[in-house]
């Protein structure tokens, strides 16, 4: 019996390799989106912290200064907005590039498994062929 062997083994382990790529690039750019959020909520959470410190502060200055930092808050917000907006407009492209590798790689293995049930069937039929000229064999012997 001869080995089963896909003549296509070589693509499709390259095609394997550049889907694990792909799975491992939309994993960086989901943390770097994750990251950005974090850093949103991070800032939301010093807006909240600050609108607290001065409920009932009657002292201009200090009003003046939570107004600074409101303004500066209010940048880093639109600034990290704009920094998400590019991040998901990363990993979208990224997981497209992952299903575009995946798809070409699924391709690959169901044409492996066809291949390997042919080699299977025809594997199965040979024996066949080997075991009927063996029964007819020892048919035509003992009628002689």
């Amino acid at each position: 019996m001869k080995k089963f062997a896909f003549p296509l083994e070589d693509v499709m382990k390259y095609r394997e390799y550049v889907q694990n790529e792909a799975e491992l690039a939309l994993g960086k750019a989901m943390a770097a989106e994750h990251a950005i959020e974090m850093r949103i909520d991070e800032v939301a959470s010093q807006y909240a912290s600050l609108a607290e410190t001065m409920r009932g502060s009657t002292d201009f200055n200090d009003i003046a200064r939570a107004n600074d930092f409101y303004v500066l808050l209010d940048q880093q917000k639109e600034y990290l907005l704009e920094k998400l907006a590019e991040a998901k407009l990363v990993s979208e492209q990224k997981r497209k590039e992952m299903q575009e590798a995946m798809q070409k790689t699924e391709g690959l293995h169901k044409l492996r498994d066809r291949q390997f049930e042919a080699y299977k069937d025809e594997e199965q039929r040979e024996a066949n062929d080997v075991s009927d000229d063996v029964m007819n064999a020892r048919v035509a012997r003992g009628s002689v």
